[in-house]
């Protein structure tokens, strides 16, 4: 059994209590020597042995004596102050047993309230004051009292009520009141006009002191007298200071002036004299001295109320006789005269004393009056109290001014305060001067020596008096009684007491020895004294009790060492009661040997054995008392091994454990050592030596996701057990702890950007990635929250990649990644940052305004586009403006552009009076943006241009006939016409006129004219602006011969059809002329919609195509003939365009067209019409000058049926044959199953990620298993999303099971069964019969499932056999016609003839003036020339661009042809190898290319050829004026390069990807035709090489089709293709 003691006072944990010099352990037992009241409180004694350990608490009261304080013991307080008592324990009890009882007492009156050491008096009042006691009782009976005095603060008079001014008629009785408070009690008197009242019957004063001590004081004038009227004053004063209050009191009568008793003055003070004036009312005061009136002088001031003031006063000027006298407004008048006598106050000069007296010496002080009026009094006072009746002092009055204080022999009852006072009626002036005596110290109590038992209290008394006050200082000598001294400062158990005495506490030894006390004043040398404390000391031990640990069979050794007076006896005791000696125990032997403070015991036990083990007490005994100590001796032997080693809580970083431990002594065991790894590291150890030893542990600071193995040891004092069974652990998963790494982020496209990451550090993981959490924000939205997205898998092929799509356009983005497992997210990132790139402005710029300035310019301003839809850095806006003409404008059609950085541009060299269409748009380094919608606006007006022609015919032999045509440029509104008229005869004018005719007037007939005279004519136009050009000026001569002409004008006439239109043919002579109407030579006379007016008019209704030709009016008399032309133009709807396609990827289609016939009238615009197969038709309205578009937005791997229409102001054209166009991208493909299936023991690993998906993105998959053999399938999911990886679990190890995986997307699906064996349950591979068949149990032929998919292969195969026997038959004239391709492909050295066949034979034709020629070879040809194949039966407006038509044979519909095999283990490919089996060629291509951007044409048709064995012809073919947008021709093959010799599976793995062959398919049909299925597409097998890549490379594809017509219809066995590159 081992006991301790704990205290639990100390704090919140018990803390062990430790031997000191007043504290001892004994075994069991504690010893407090000295208690103090620090000493209390609860200990604790806990005992434990093998069977357990009890415990039992023990509360120390420390009772010291009861005694308390009232703080403060005394308060001064004002009234309605508030007063606050506390009782205090100061006895020094920190912990009562009971709380105490308090009582409260007043003057020995219990005062009500709870028992509380706090007293509260709120709002003092006067019966407030008095004594307070505290009265305190414990439970055991103590009592103890205390007490305070509360008193009353001085506080000056305040006035609670006084008078008022009342004016009033003689007779009536009058009372004036007035009520103060004050501490002390004030005093109240009275005075009128400054000077006592009155003392007649008519005056009583009453004063009297309430409860509370409030004073009230009234004045009484019974039957109030014209003499009584005058300023009242009540004065309340007591020692803190004095108010007052004054009112008049107005009594109606005539002026009355009282007596003026004598005044004295108080020279250099001020002198304040009220006349004491009566009656009511007073006009006027004033007062007068020696016959002047004041003030006469600056001293002097006569106030608005009658009162003289002089100050300062002077005795010599002031004193004398005033008078003072009153007027009322009547002019009555009252005087009375005052003496005022002026005395000086006294004044002392100054007296010292000598500081350095001593007793026995004699002293004087002499006292002088300097100044002051007789008669004056002289007297001494010491302290306070007169010096007369003093012993040995003597005063001596010298004269009347001086007296002098004698002290014969100085004492110490000498010191004091002197002081000297002189009086008169003036005033009492004093001076004060302190004498001190100075007395050397002398003992009062002297000190003697002192003897005291050990840990007793001693006081040594010294106590001395003198003046100054003696200082008492205790030194301790350091060694003998005459060598150094220490001054003894007080510390714990050491009190130096207020009266000079010295208090050793719990005295030990080292107090033992000389102490000195020394009494100084500064007066001579001091006083001191030695005394000698001698400490009668008894047993003790200056070391704690002691547990001795020997191993079994050693020899313990028990040793204590005591301390005190010799001799000493020492005896060992076992257990307390057993001593043991020599005699009772052969194998014990005691010695014990003498040292400077005492003995030193030994006890010593050979051979130690278990039973020894117990407590062994040590006691020394003397002549002073006896005293023992313990010692603890343990036998130990080695702890056994711990048992039952087992896991209690296992978190990600720490792993709680646990054990049993049988032992038969608690103290066998010291501490357990916990010892763990990581994995198949090396140990590390954690100690648990904790008291009381626990039989678990938490081991702390592990990595999550990590197998730890634990083992426990026992160590005691005798040495370690064996290690416990170890225990393997694996701790829990955590978040991640660090960020994935290697965070990168590059733009690809203006509105994506691919975030790459690698995994983070292997030991931050803290278990097994299952994605990322990949966070992106603007990064100027600062603080905002991130969005994320989840990308599923670990990063273990070198990390992770995410292609933000959807971004803002040119835009900073701040991306974080995060990895998370099954727990929870890990940290962020550090945030990287990149921006999109430019792309062209998504909004048109805003705020377009366009005003003209001028007749040739306008004015366009605008504001930029939305800077968020700005998408990069605007490098300028451009312009497109054009002209709105009529039709008969035969300028340019193109539209002009201008470009400008600035936000307003001024366009020029327009037309005048013109309106213009404005369209502006923004546009970046990549292009242009949105333009905006046309507004329009005109030039000014201007002078207009001449008249567009004039005539002049003979009307009448007196009258000529002027017509002229509007100005062709009229540059504004004609508001009139002005015709010029001259009469020239010979070279003379006779006269000349101008008329001006209305604006729409194109005709004048001159009248009364003369014959025989030539007549000149010309005509300007007017507008607003001013007059313009002249014509040409026409000249006639009248005469009387009149032949016909013609007035009218011919010209140009254009009407679009269905409408009417008239043709005017008026004319004039004499006789009157025949007129005749013709069309192209031929005489009109009338028809179906034709009509020839009268009046000459040609009239056509209804008008036609047919319509439109040159029309002429003659007409003819006997004096003449004329002839006009018209030519009609008739405008019609135009004419289809033509639609074809350039190329296409996965969701756009790039679409050319030609516009045919224009109608005559000019094309406004187009309409785009489009339908996905079993979709709605969309439409798209197009500019007019447009001529490309790309569709976009389109759904990958689909069909699409297109037809365009052409507008102008007449009608919309018939739509263009409808174009069915597939875009790029195929039905998922399906994945090796190496790359795929990864088997565990009760689980697969599908790599998802590794699914091709052909060009178009996958949706979900179906996920199926079945065990081999099962009927039924287990579905999995129906709908699983994409991701890099998914596990199947629930699987048995060692099994075989099929599993069935559909994959989706847009274009179709894909569905692929896979046979797979887990693992074992040790993660080995299946036995290989497993492998190899499955259960060996039945044979396979006995599986019919089995047996029948067999038959039916071996009857194909027998068939295809013999079918391809009679092919090859069949085949033989065939292939001697194709012999050289036979030897091309056989002799790897003529690269030269392989090329020739790989272009075929392109027959010549008539080539066209241009002096186009077809290439004939492979360096003429570029990859992305164009030919138009046109021949007979096919409409020239349904022609397609074509590269090149070839001929197929033996070859059905669709590309159906089987390939060579080589070709089909390379069709598919895994989306992993695209980075290194990109053909070199294609780095060279340039994707911004509206076309495709493929540089390897000759790759693809050499493909074509190993493919299948083609034969290129040409019909009539003719070089498209269209110029191709790239003419590359570095990747064709060369000569001497002999790239296809021979289709291994390394060429065809290098060359084949690239080709895209019949990617995309599309027909031309007739509209009129009936929908038919589309025919069959190519297969994935055979044509569809590398969707994917080019998907992600953003490249169109060669497209290909076959051309409607009569080669299509008519040859079933050949079809002929066309290629659009």
């Amino acid at each position: 059994m081992s006991p301790g003691w704990f205290s639990l006072t100390a704090g919140p944990e018990p803390a062990s209590v430790v031997a000191g010099p007043r504290t001892r352990l004994l075994g069991p037992v504690l010893v407090v020597e000295a208690a103090v009241a620090e000493d209390a409180g609860v200990y604790r004694c806990v005992a434990s042995n093998a069977g357990g350990e009890a415990s039992a608490d023990l509360r120390l009261t420390v009772v010291t004596p009861l005694r308390v304080e009232v703080q403060p013991p005394r308060l001064s307080v004002h009234l309605g102050g508030r007063a606050e008592f506390r009782c205090v324990d100061a006895s020094g009890s920190v912990h009562p047993q009971q709380p105490l009882s308090i009582t409260w007492y007043k003057d020995a009156r219990p005062l009500p309230g709870p028992s509380r050491d706090l007293l509260v008096v709120a709002s003092v009042g006067r019966e407030d004051r008095g004594m307070y006691q505290c009265v305190v009782r414990r439970t055991e009976g103590d009592t103890a009292q205390a007490a305070a005095e509360l008193q009353l603060g001085d506080a000056p008079p305040v006035l609670l009520y006084s008078f008022i001014e009342q004016t009033l008629q003689p007779g009536p009785a009058v009372s004036l009141k007035c009520s103060a408070s004050g501490n002390p009690t004030p005093q109240i008197a009275w005075t009128l006009d400054g000077f006592p009242l009155p003392t007649n019957g008519r005056f009583v004063i009453g004063q009297y002191v309430t409860v509370h001590g409030d004073v009230i004081s009234h004045v009484n004038i019974s039957q109030v007298q014209v003499e009584d009227g005058g300023e009242y004053t009540c004065t309340a004063e007591n020692r803190a200071g004095k108010t007052s209050h004054s009112a008049r009191l107005n009594v109606y009568g005539l002026p009355y002036i009282r007596l003026i008793p004598k005044v004295t003055a108080v020279a250099g003070e001020t002198l304040r004299l009220k006349c004491p004036v009566a009656g009511y009312p007073i006009e006027e005061i004033r007062w007068e001295r020696s016959g002047r009136e004041l003030p006469d002088d600056l001293r002097q001031r006569v106030t608005a109320d009658g009162t003289l003031e002089v100050s300062p006063v002077q005795k010599a000027d002031d004193a004398g006789v005033y008078t003072c006298w009153a007027r009322n407004k009547q002019g009555h008048v009252a005087r009375r005269s005052g003496e005022v006598a002026v005395i000086v106050p006294p004044k002392l000069s100054p007296f010292t004393s000598d500081r350095t007296q001593h007793v026995g010496e004699r002293a004087s002080l002499t006292c002088s009056v300097t100044r002051g009026d007789l008669p004056l009094t002289i007297s001494w006072f010491k302290d306070g109290r007169s010096a007369d009746s003093m012993p040995r002092v003597s005063v001596t009055r010298v004269d009347q001014f001086n007296s002098i204080l004698l002290i014969e022999s100085l004492s110490p009852d000498h010191n004091g305060n002197y002081s000297c006072v002189a009086r008169n009626q003036a005033a009492e002036v004093s001076h004060t001067q302190q004498l001190m005596v100075n007395v050397p110290p002398r003992w009062t109590v002297e000190p003697s020596d002192a003897s005291v038992e050990r840990n007793r209290h001693v006081t040594l008394h010294c106590q001395a008096q003198g003046v100054p006050q003696p200082t008492v200082v205790w030194k301790k000598a350091t060694g003998s009684k005459s060598g150094e001294y220490e001054e003894i400062r007080e510390k714990p158990y050491v009190k130096l007491l207020n009266n000079g005495s010295l208090l050793l506490q719990n005295v030990k030894e080292d107090k033992e020895g000389f102490y000195l006390c020394q009494a100084t004043n500064g007066i001579g040398t001091g006083i001191g004294k030695v005394i000698q404390v001698k400490v009668n000391s008894s047993p003790y031990f200056s070391a704690p009790a002691s547990v001795v640990t020997v191993k079994k069979g050693d020899t313990a050794v028990l040793q204590c060492n005591v301390n005190g007076d010799k001799p000493i006896n020492v005896a060992w005791l076992r257990g307390g009661k057993l001593k043991l000696t020599p005699a009772t125990n052969y194998r014990v032997s005691v010695k014990q040997d003498p040292t400077p403070d005492g003995v030193t015991a030994e006890l010593q036990i050979a051979a130690a054995e278990a039973s020894d083990s117990g407590a062994y007490f040590c006691q020394a005994s003397n002549q002073y008392g006896s005293d023992k100590q313990l010692v603890q001796l343990l036998v130990q032997e080695p702890p056994r091994s711990p048992s039952n080693l087992e896991s209690v809580m296992i978190s990600s970083r720490s792993v709680s454990i646990k054990w049993q431990h049988q032992t038969s002594d608690a103290a066998e065991v010291t501490k357990y050592i916990v010892q763990y790894k990581e994995g198949e590291g090396i140990w590390q150890q954690l100690e648990k030596t904790e008291s009381p030893l626990q039989l678990s542990a938490t081991i702390e600071d592990l990595k999550p996701a990590t197998r730890y193995t634990f083992r426990v040891l026992a160590e005691g004092p005798a040495g370690q057990s064996v290690p416990s069974a170890e225990l393997s652990v694996r701790t829990e998963p955590q978040r991640p702890a660090g960020p994935p790494l290697n965070v990168s982020l590059r733009p690809v496209s203006s509105t994506e950007l691919l975030v790459t990451w690698a995994p983070p550090l292997a030991e931050l993981q803290h278990g097994d990635i299952q994605g990322y959490n990949v966070g992106y924000r603007e990064t100027s939205s600062g603080t905002g929250n991130y969005n994320f997205s989840s990308v599923v898998g670990d990063g273990e092929e070198g990390g992770g990649e995410l292609l933000l799509g959807g971004l803002s356009k040119f835009t900073r983005y701040s991306v974080v990644v995060q990895a998370f497992n099954q727990v929870g997210s890990g940290p962020l990132s550090e945030p990287v940052t990149a921006q999109t790139m430019e792309d062209v402005p998504s909004m048109p710029p805003e705020d377009v305004r366009c005003v003209g300035l001028s007749s040739h310019s306008v004015q366009v301003s605008w504001q930029p586009p939305p800077t968020s839809h700005s998408n990069g850095v605007l490098q300028g806006y451009k312009l497109h403006y054009e002209p709105l003409l009529d039709d008969l404008w035969h300028a340019s059609d193109t539209m002009e552009t201008k470009k400008t950085t600035a936000l307003t541009a001024v366009l020029t060299g327009l037309r005048k009076f013109t309106n213009y269409s404005v369209q502006v748009l923004a546009y970046t380094r990549v292009g242009d943006g949105v333009i905006t919608h046309p507004i329009y606006c005109s030039t000014e007006e201007d002078a207009p241009g001449a008249p567009a022609d004039i005539k002049v015919v003979v009307k009448s032999p007196q009258s000529l006939l002027v017509s002229w045509l509007p100005p062709t440029e009229p540059n504004g509104i004609i508001t009139h016409y002005n015709l010029y008229t001259r009469v020239v005869d010979g070279r003379e004018e006779l006269k000349h006129n101008k008329r001006n005719l209305a604006s729409h007037q194109t005709s004048f007939e001159a009248t009364d004219l003369l014959q025989h005279v030539e007549h000149q004519f010309y005509v300007t136009a007017s507008t607003k602006v001013g007059e313009g050009q002249s014509s040409r000026v026409v000249t006639q001569v009248p005469t009387n011969r009149v032949p016909a002409r013609i007035s009218s004008f011919g010209g140009v006439v254009v009407r679009p059809w269905r409408s009417t239109v008239t043709m005017p043919c008026l004319c004039v002579g004499q006789p009157q002329p025949r007129r005749r109407w013709y069309r192209s030579g031929h005489l009109l006379t009338g028809g179906p919609g034709i009509t020839l007016r009268e009046s000459g008019e040609l009239v056509i209704n209804q008008l036609a195509p047919s319509h439109a030709g040159n029309y002429s009016c003659q007409v003819e008399n006997t004096q003449g003939s004329d002839r006009i032309q018209f030519t009609l133009v008739v405008q019609v709807p135009p004419a289809a365009p033509v639609l074809y396609v350039t190329s296409t990827t996965s969701s756009s289609i790039l679409l050319q067209w030609k516009v045919g016939d224009t109608g005559g009238a000019p094309i406004t615009g187009f309409s785009l019409s489009y339908r996905r197969s079993h979709g709605d038709t969309e439409e798209v309205s197009l500019p007019r000058h447009t001529s490309t578009y790309e569709l976009k937005g389109l759904l990958c791997g689909s069909t699409y049926h297109l037809s365009l229409t052409a507008h102008n102001h007449i009608d919309s054209s018939p739509s263009s044959p409808t174009l069915s166009v597939r875009t790029q991208g195929q039905a998922p493909g399906v994945p090796h199953q190496a790359m795929l299936i990864t088997p565990n023991s009760t689980s697969v690993l599908l790599r998802l990620h590794v699914w091709p998906d052909n060009g178009c993105p996958l949706t979900y998959f179906v996920l199926q298993y079945r065990p081999n053999g099962a009927q039924h399938w287990t579905l999995v999911s129906n709908a699983l999303k994409p991701q890099r990886r998914f596990t199947v679990s629930g699987l048995n190890p060692a099994s075989i099971y099929q599993l069935k995986i559909e994959a989706h997307n847009i274009a179709g699906s894909s569905t692929a069964e896979y046979t797979f064996a887990t693992l074992t349950k040790d993660g080995e591979l299946p036995p290989l019969e497993l492998m190899n068949g499955g259960s060996p149990s039945s044979p396979f032929y006995a599986d019919i499932r089995i047996i029948i998919p067999l038959v039916v292969a071996f009857v194909a195969v027998v068939g295809a056999g013999a079918a391809a026997a009679l092919c090859w038959r069949n085949r033989a004239t065939v292939l001697e016609q194709n012999r050289p391709l036979k030897e091309t492909l056989d002799n790897q050295q003529n690269a030269e003839a392989q090329r020739e066949r790989y272009y075929a034979t392109i027959h010549k034709v008539a080539l066209q003036a241009s002096g186009d020629k077809i290439p004939e070879t492979s360096e003429d040809i570029s990859p992305y020339a164009t030919f138009q194949l046109s021949g007979p039966g096919v409409d020239p407006n349904n022609t397609l661009l074509h590269s090149f038509m070839y001929h197929e044979q033996a070859m059905t519909e669709g590309c159906a042809s089987p390939p060579p095999h080589a070709v089909i283990k390379t069709a598919t490919r895994r989306r992993g190898s695209r980075k290194t089996e990109v053909d070199s060629d294609e780095s060279d291509s340039d994707p911004d290319q509206l076309t495709s951007s493929r540089t390897e044409s000759s790759n693809q048709l050499d493909a074509a050829k190993i493919k299948h064995n083609f034969i290129y012809h040409g019909a009539h073919s003719s070089t498209s004026s269209d110029i191709s947008p790239m003419s590359e021709q570095k990747s064709l093959p060369r000569r001497g390069r002999a790239r296809w010799l021979a289709p291994s599976k390394a060429s065809l793995r290098t060359l084949l990807p690239p080709l895209s062959v019949a990617e995309a398919s599309f027909t031309v049909r007739d509209p009129r035709e009936r929908e038919t299925p589309d025919r069959p597409e190519l297969s994935e097998a055979e044509c569809d090489i590398d969707t994917l890549k080019k998907l992600k490379l953003g490249l169109r594809s060669s497209l290909w089709s076959r051309p409607s017509g009569s080669a299509t219809t008519t040859h079933h066995n050949q079809s002929d293709y066309s290629i659009a590159v």
